[in-house]
């Protein structure tokens, strides 16, 4: 009798819509990240993005969660080990910040960035 295989998932790609696809992938790959610029697959570690470029109809349409909710709110948040070494990694490729290094109420370390169109990622470490 076979063993039924258990599912998994791996990870998850964020979709993100950008007026200009190149001028995207350029920046997340100043900062480390992999890109592949036929697919628009950008990766480092764990955190996996797909980047589309939208048609001119609908490029009013691109809205990042900052420009709605306020300028603490980010579009994705990734955990990470090593928080102040990833922070002075980007800042030394020279990352655009959304808000810099801090330690807020609940015991996290954490710090967001920018990218060209206003797209935004958390990175926080836990200190409990």
């Amino acid at each position: 009798m076979s063993e039924k295989i258990q599912s998994k998932i791996s990870h998850f790609s964020a979709i993100r819509f950008v007026a200009d696809r190149k001028q995207a992938l350029d920046y997340y790959a100043k900062l480390g990240f992999w890109c592949d610029y036929e697919m628009g697959f950008v990766e480092r570690e764990g955190l996996h993005m797909i980047v589309h470029e939208s048609d001119a109809e609908h490029v009013n349409a691109i809205s990042p969660n900052n420009e709605i909710h306020g300028p603490h709110a980010v579009d994705l948040f990734a955990m990470v080990e090593g928080i102040e070494e990833l922070y002075e990694e980007f800042q030394a490729k020279g990352a655009v910040l959304h808000y810099p290094l801090r330690t807020n109420d609940y015991q996290m370390k954490e710090f967001a960035i920018k990218d060209p169109e206003g797209y935004t990622i958390g990175f926080g470490e836990s200190l409990i």
